[in-house]
């Protein structure tokens, strides 16, 4: 069963907790694609969504609106990204969105 949570919640969750593996995350809008956030022991490394990559992947999220989530523990992502904020500013962006995401208990 899934519950709705608070999109930069999760996100913060993972942060504290240190985990590492990835977030994938369905976009309402009947997209294929599906936001990937890889994290290294709490911190994010690399974001994508589709051909978008890393910043501007933070620049679009008030854009859409998000449906299931999945976290993959230990997944890594292919590469890292160097063109990303620190992590707590990521989270903040997606805070100031106030999108809501649905992950399984």
């Amino acid at each position: 069963m899934a519950v709705e949570k608070l999109f930069a919640d999760v996100l913060q969750e993972y942060y504290a907790g240190k985990k590492t593996g990835a977030l994938f995350v369905s976009v309402s809008e009947a997209s294929e694609n599906l936001v990937r956030f890889y994290f290294k022991e709490g911190s994010i490394y690399s974001l994508s969504y589709g051909p978008v990559k890393d910043k501007e992947c933070i620049d679009i999220i008030d854009c859409y609106n998000f449906g299931k989530a999945v976290y993959f523990d230990g997944l890594k992502a292919p590469n890292a990204s160097a063109d990303l904020p620190p992590t707590d500013q990521i989270i903040a962006a997606v805070r100031k969105s106030g999108k809501m995401i649905h992950m399984d208990k």
